[in-house]
């Protein structure tokens, strides 16, 4: 690599090699069978270079050092071809890292094998809990990834790691009614995946789906799972701490650092050292040192997250957050890991002080959020009615409103957390709103 680093600086001003290698193994179901098995690996080199300002950048398949040679020099040609970007400063300079946890090696070498027996057995829990409901579909993965970046500043850190999922989906069949696909899903940094656990939540919600119960307009309690609440937050609120939409003035949150904007109850950060972090990275895509930032603190807006780029164009520091986009090459900024803090009591406690309300378990339409002002309009489905205490059965219905006064409505988070593998790693309690408004369908 350094002599690599050597021959691109002939080239560039400033350069940046970025090498990632991988290992992905994975298995599919289908219909109560197992579909697919696969393993996958590759490697993937991004070429960074900045000439006279101009920016060339150049990716290649491949971790052999002839073929980095020749993206080198493909960037080179690139960067004669692009404008000058009159608000570049430079790459990042070298940080001070945290110790890196060691990781998981037996992810490195697992086998699809290892991932059809907990998916097999999946199945077979499903059957014997519930005889009506199927497997309708349902994955097990494990990736694995080594990288290296380096550039002409002296940053030059590598890390490895990976990570395991499960998920299935449910649809149940009894007495005239169909229930909508109910998932639930496990995810951590080994290969105890909780198989048992996840077959044992999905299946509770499919037996409450067989009871329908029709919706109405009301304000009420709404309880968000986890999934849910990644969904609506990935969307509509999490864009909104980015330093990027803060200098071209598209976040709702300039100029309220210190201000309340949601519930004391809220306290939300991205930290990749959290124990249940699926990646905990000592530094971001371009090599700067990563760390916990505060976005809200019981309730109060702390502060935005920046990459290199938009940080020295604003006149601050990277947070490390930049995102390596291994399509474009580029960085972007990005979460590492989101937690909102947990609470004290159980979803069970929750639910038992609800006279009448909802919890939902997942969201369709969260896409079509708008995080320039906060707005969403969201299909609560799956979504279960609580009555005196109890949940009762399955309801569909409308939400639309903004996700800023939806955070000052937070009156509860549980005890329990999920890890959330979406968009962006998310770990989430079941967060309890009140007063919702919500539309009957």
């Amino acid at each position: 690599m350094e002599n690599l680093l050597r021959f691109g600086e002939k080239l560039f001003d400033e350069l940046e090699i970025a090498v990632y290698r991988s290992r992905n193994v994975s298995a599919s179901v289908e219909l109560n069978e197992i579909s697919m098995a696969s393993t996958r690996s590759g490697a993937v080199t991004v070429i960074r270079g900045i000439k006279d300002k101009r920016l060339g950048i150049a990716i290649v398949d491949s971790d052999e050092p002839e073929r980095i040679r020749e993206a080198i020099e493909q960037a080179a040609k690139m960067s004669k071809l692009n404008g000058r970007d009159e608000r570049w400063v430079s790459l990042p300079e070298p940080g001070k890292y945290r110790e890196r946890q060691r990781p998981n090696y037996e992810l490195e070498e697992a086998s699809p094998d290892i991932l059809v027996e907990k998916l097999v057995h999946g199945i077979k829990l499903v059957r014997e809990k519930d005889k009506s409901a199927v497997v309708a579909g349902g994955a097990g993965g494990v990736s694995w990834e080594e990288r290296h970046i380096i550039n002409s500043h002296g940053v030059d850190v590598s890390q490895e790691g990976g990570a395991a999922y499960v998920y299935f989906e449910l649809v149940g069949r009894k007495e005239g009614v169909v229930t909508p696909g109910i998932f639930d899903f496990d995810a951590r940094r080994d290969l105890n995946l909780d198989v048992e656990g996840t077959v044992e939540r999905a299946v509770q919600k499919v037996k409450w789906a067989y009871s329908v119960k029709a919706s109405r307009n009301e304000d009420v309690p709404v309880i968000l799972s986890p999934w849910a609440i990644a969904e609506l937050f990935s969307y509509a609120l999490l864009p909104a701490f980015s330093g990027e939409r803060l200098v071209k003035e598209t976040t709702p949150l300039a100029g309220k650092i210190g201000e309340k904007i949601a519930s004391d109850v809220l306290t939300l950060y991205d930290d990749p050292f959290h124990p249940l972090s699926l990646e905990p990275a000592i530094a971001d895509g371009e090599g700067v040192p990563t760390r916990k930032n505060v976005l809200i603190e019981e309730g109060t807006f702390r502060g935005f997250v920046w990459d290199n780029y938009w940080a020295r164009v604003y006149g601050t520091e990277s947070t490390g957050n930049g995102k390596r986009d291994l399509g474009s090459g580029g960085i972007n900024i990005g979460f590492h890991n989101v937690v909102i803090e947990n609470g004290k009591r159980s979803l069970e406690d929750l639910i038992a002080e609800i006279d009448r309300g909802y919890l939902v378990d997942g969201l369709q339409g969260a896409h079509s959020s708008n995080p320039d002002n906060g707005n969403f309009a969201v299909t609560a489905n799956p979504a279960f009615l609580i009555e005196d205490g109890e949940v009762k059965g399955a309801s569909v219905f409308l939400i639309a409103g903004n996700v800023y006064e939806l955070l000052k409505q937070a009156s509860e988070v549980t005890g329990e957390q999920a890890v959330i593998p979406f968009m962006t790693t998310m770990i989430a309690p079941h967060v309890k709103f009140e007063n919702v408004k919500i539309a009957g369908k």
